[in-house]
């Protein structure tokens, strides 16, 4: 059953260091993005895309300008850890004793993932708590009013902002789980998703400036971040959504289908 392969990942996945590591390591990353955005936020006019002044970070989305700022390092991490996850089962040779207890390859696979799933979501939506107190601190620090934060189109804002996040970070967990099955080394995964991520996607963007509109973690990216100059939401959703299907079936057909000799 699928819930069985979920308990089982979770059981894996709840170790204190790597409950702990995760939950407030990914806390702190975020709300040093929030403490920077406050800190350096300009007291007079409506500031930048990159950096809002304090006039705006007293509107009703203000609360959200720290965390949508994370979504690629929340999104690098959840990358990371998904591949490291599935392609420690090859490394350590625990996989063949897994698909002795449940030989269905597909509902195992289904399970592993959505334990991957709800770990990254769990912790991401800590990250957004600590983040959102973070901010309320910084904004007294700062005398920002916050009261237009908790009117009804801020907590609109605010759950939508959210909602785009988690959309993100599912979409990096989901290509972090294809490239660890496809690689079957956490470590080569781990440095070959964060190369790609990274270093190969920004080159690729500053030379061809429209590639932009198509790399899988660009797009992700303006997920997160509800739009952007790069790409419309709706855009970058419905792309993203084709990229995460075939790699999500490429990377089935491969577990699936690939012999398991460790």
């Amino acid at each position: 059953m699928i819930l069985a392969a979920f308990r089982s990942e979770w059981i894996k996945m709840r170790r204190r260091t790597l409950l702990f590591g995760t939950f407030g390591g990914l806390a702190l990353a975020a709300s040093f993005f929030s403490i920077l955005t406050f800190t350096q936020a300009p007291t007079t006019g409506t500031g930048s895309a990159d950096l809002p002044s304090l006039v705006a970070l007293a509107q009703p989305n203000g609360l959200i300008h720290g965390m949508s700022r994370a979504v690629v390092l929340l999104g690098i991490v959840a990358f990371g850890l998904a591949a490291s996850q599935i392609a420690t089962e090859y490394s350590l040779g625990t996989l063949r004793q897994l698909l002795v207890r449940q030989p269905r390859r597909a509902v195992l696979l289904a399970g592993k993932y959505l334990g991957v799933v709800s770990f990254v979501v769990g912790a991401v939506v800590f990250a957004a708590f600590a983040t959102g107190i973070v901010s309320i601190v910084l904004a007294h620090a700062r005398h920002v009013p916050v009261g237009a934060w908790f009117s009804g189109t801020g907590i609109k804002d605010l759950t939508r902002a959210l909602g785009e996040l988690l959309l993100a970070t599912v979409g990096f967990t989901t290509l972090g789980l294809a490239a660890g099955l496809f690689l079957r080394s956490s470590v080569f995964a781990v440095i070959v998703g964060f190369a790609y991520l990274v270093p190969v996607e920004s080159v690729i963007g500053r030379i061809i400036p429209a590639a932009n509109r198509w790399l899988p973690g660009q797009l992700l990216a303006v997920v997160g971040q509800g739009g952007t100059t790069v790409s419309s939401l709706p855009r970058a959703l419905v792309i993203s959504v084709a990229y995460l299907a075939i790699f999500g079936a490429l990377a089935t057909y491969t577990f699936v289908r690939r012999d398991v000799t460790a």
